[in-house]
Order: C-alpha cells, then structure tokens, then sequence
C-alpha cells in the first residue's frame, strides 16, 4: 500500500467516524437534554497512523512525516444550551446555567444529565423517564401524594409543603464528563460544586441539534466518504494496472 492508498483510505475513516457522531446527533435532535458531539483530527505518532498500525516499515521511522495519514480522531461534546420549551407539565424542569446539571444515582455511581423530564416511580420516588433515582439535597425525593409541583428554586411541593428539593451541581470544566447515554454523563474529572438551583418549572430544555444543519453536515460528510473511498479504489486500480505492465515486458 503507497503513500496516496494510506491518506485516502485514513480520511476515509475519519470521514466514517464523522457519519456515526452525525447520524447519532439526528436520531437525538427531538431529545430532551441532548448534546451533540462533533469529531476532530488530531496528529499522532506513526506507531498510532493507519501506517504504523499496518506495519509500514518500509517508510522508516526515521521520517515518518512522509507518511501523510490522518492519525487519531474523537468525538467533543458540546455543552451549549438549547432551546427551552414550555411544557406545562408540574415535574418538568429546565436548566439556566449551561454549566449545570441534576444528579442520577446510576448503577456504578453519580450521573449527571439535563432533561428534566421527571416522573414518579410506583414506589412514589422522583425518577428519570427510565427509573433511576433523582438524588435531593437530603437523598432520594419521595412523592407520597399526587399534585406534586417543582419551584424555581428547586423545591418540590405537595399543597405548599415541602417534600424534598433537586440537587443541583455545576461544573467549572466539562471536559472530564464523558457521555454514557443519549442523555447521561459519567465524570471522570474534578468533582462539581453543589449550587443552589435555578431551574424553569414546567418547561424542558430540548436537543441543541439543528435537524437541518445536521442533514447538511451529514451530507457533505457522506460526499467526502465516497470521494476518498473512490480515490483509494482509483490509486489501487492504478497500481494494479502498473504491476500488470511491468510484467509484460519481463
């Protein structure tokens, strides 16, 4: 495989990595609280480059900037807010701050997410749309009786007394979370502050996806991912047809 077979066929697979996150962000563009993730290119070292793994040796380490591949890609996510939607509905609720988030008591430890689109669970604990508990300042929010409503500064009331209050926490830097749903985040940074809560009772924020930016971006992305699968098949041809010739007149 030469120089141009590895540069097409490394674009190409940052190209395929690009239609994954953008076909992900249009599946989640009606989701509340969704992210969208965009990919970026990164250099890398020749042991990391489509190259190296391949066992090109014979371009040599001594110069392995001959070897023009694309080395290392991943997907960022991107906290900017999105639109924020009145619902009506008493147990929804939507952030203000882009840099805060409700906390999930998930399976292996603290989630952290965006959609308040709460419900109660039969036990009559405040849950997310798939049952995990939202955690309170005091723990688990029990909701024993119907009419149950959210203030703005996060208290939750049944008939004007207080049974519980949603637990918000902010982070400074958001680069140590890591999404591990289409909604949930993992951190595997330094640890949020506790604030206190300024949430938009009965509204939701939704996905800051533009569907129609989206199905550009995803567009162009798949024109590019046939252009560079069409230039490998065109430089493979190529050599073929040069191995072909130089054996004929042997």
């Amino acid at each position: 495989m030469d120089i141009g077979t590895y540069t097409a066929v490394s674009a190409g697979l940052l190209q395929m990595k690009k239609l994954e996150v953008e076909n992900n962000n249009l599946a989640n563009s009606n989701t509340v609280g969704f992210k969208k993730q965009y990919v970026i290119a990164e250099q890398a070292p020749f042991e990391e480059t489509l190259a190296g793994q391949l066992g090109a040796t014979a371009y040599g380490k001594a110069d392995n900037s001959r070897v023009p591949a694309v080395g290392a890609f991943r997907s960022v996510i991107d906290f900017s807010q999105g639109a924020i939607r009145h619902t009506g509905n008493p147990l929804d609720v939507a952030l203000r701050n882009d840099k805060d988030f409700f906390v999930v008591n998930g399976p292996g430890g603290p989630f952290y997410t965006r959609a308040g689109n709460f419900a109660i669970s039969q036990t009559g604990e405040l849950t997310t749309q798939d049952g995990l508990q939202i955690v309170g300042d005091g723990g688990a929010i029990q909701i024993a009786a119907p009419g149950a409503v959210i203030n703005q500064d996060g208290a939750i009331q049944i008939q004007g007394a207080n049974v519980g209050r949603l637990q918000v926490v902010r982070f400074n830097d958001l680069t140590g979370l890591e999404m591990v749903s289409a909604t949930r985040f993992k951190n595997n940074g330094p640890a949020p502050a506790q604030v206190d809560p300024f949430v938009e009772p009965r509204s939701l924020e939704m996905s800051n996806v533009s569907a129609v930016t989206g199905m550009i971006d995803l567009i162009s992305t798949n024109r590019a991912f046939d252009a560079y699968s069409k230039a490998a098949q065109t430089i493979d041809a190529l050599n073929q047809s040069a191995i072909t010739q130089v054996g004929k007149r042997s």
